[in-house]
């Protein structure tokens, strides 16, 4: 069987975000303005979840606004319409209707993975409506109210916890068609779209810090290592030191802790708790195994599928497998799949932290 890999995020990620972030009315301005720096909001090893954009609107225009990814670089302070020359993609990464005041959230979490992977460099966003009308208009970074600057959001994975950080950007600039050659980057505002009905048209422009990360370290180790690293053989055991493990949440109803070796071997067997036909009895064993890999020092990559699996594990067992096979609950039953085999990917070092030879 083809290896299948989650593209998207289930909902118990999105209920960690979702009450990591339900005491906020809008984005939390960062202390007196100053930029985070990308590297301190995403610790190495950690997984982007989300990021997004968030824009102050001062004029509702009910118009849609759109983000587009900037393909050169520019500077805050010269930047025209005429040396800008349109040097952004077409096609659209967001978009928001402006249909009411408060806060408007552009979805850019593809364009800033794309960043961070280094598919594209980090030149910022385009903001455009077209030649519509009335025009929208964004407070800017220079107005004195930071509570209504621009934001950045981003949440990631960290030690199995979802964590959100705001951003403030280092530049942002408005220009228009109708100035050409006329630079506004000191502008309170960020407009875009038609004043008129006959106009010329206005773009905004803005950009973020977002430093790379470093590269992931150390390496990982199969289960068939785990297994036989135990204490039960000719080789040492590796295994106690690194214990206890959950697998699961902690604490939860249905988790399972690995509090010492035997355990750990009877998982890794896939014997003991559920037999080696069984999809969730499949998952403890990886799961325990890039557990383990962590706590040998390995770069946890996959945080976010940790997160997801955990939050599963908390409330069912390997009993449940039986009961998904017997509803014929393929969906689900592929999601356990598809944590096992990402898992097991990442032991086997094919997801970017090299395998311990």
């Amino acid at each position: 069987m083809a290896k299948r890999h989650i593209l998207i995020l289930t909902l118990a990620t999105l209920a960690l975000i979702v009450a990591g972030c339900s005491n906020q009315s809008g984005p939390t301005a960062p202390i007196d303005g100053s930029a985070f720096q990308l590297s301190s909001a995403i610790p190495p090893g950690a997984t982007l979840v989300s990021a997004s954009l968030n824009l102050y609107v001062w004029q509702v225009s009910d118009q849609t606004v759109n983000a587009h990814r900037v393909t050169a670089d520019w500077d805050e302070m010269t930047v025209t319409w005429n040396n800008f020359g349109g040097a952004y993609d077409a096609a659209v990464e967001a978009s928001v209707l402006v249909d009411a005041g408060g806060y408007k959230t552009f979805d850019v979490t593809a364009l800033v993975q794309a960043w961070l992977d280094g598919t594209y460099t980090n030149y910022g966003f385009l903001l455009e409506q077209g030649t519509t009308y009335p025009r929208s208009i964004f407070i800017s970074r220079e107005h004195a109210d930071v509570n209504m600057h621009p934001v950045l959001e981003v949440c990631y994975t960290d030690g199995g916890q979802v964590v959100c950080e705001s951003l403030s950007p280092i530049a942002d600039a408005e220009f228009w068609e109708g100035a050409p050659d006329h630079n506004y980057g000191a502008s309170q505002t960020l407009r875009t779209g038609w004043q008129l009905a006959t106009d010329w048209e206005k773009q905004a422009l803005i950009r973020f810090e977002l430093p790379e990360t470093p590269p992931p370290s150390g390496c990982v180790s199969t289960i068939g290592f785990w297994k036989t690293h135990a204490g039960f053989g000719p080789q040492a055991d590796a295994v106690t030191p690194l214990l206890p493990i959950w697998l699961g949440d902690a604490g939860g109803t249905h988790s399972l802790l690995v509090p010492d070796a035997q355990t750990a071997v009877d998982v890794l067997k896939m014997k003991t708790y559920g037999k080696s036909n069984n999809g969730i009895t499949k998952l403890y064993a990886q799961l325990l195994g890039a557990k383990l890999n962590f706590a040998s020092g390995a770069t946890n990559v996959v945080g976010a599928w940790v997160t997801e699996a955990d939050a599963f594990l908390a409330e069912h067992d390997h009993t449940y497998w039986d009961y998904l096979d017997d509803i014929d609950d393929q969906d689900t039953m592929d999601m356990i799949l598809d944590w096992k085999d990402i898992f097991d990917d990442y032991n086997n070092g094919d997801l970017g932290v090299p395998h311990c030879d």
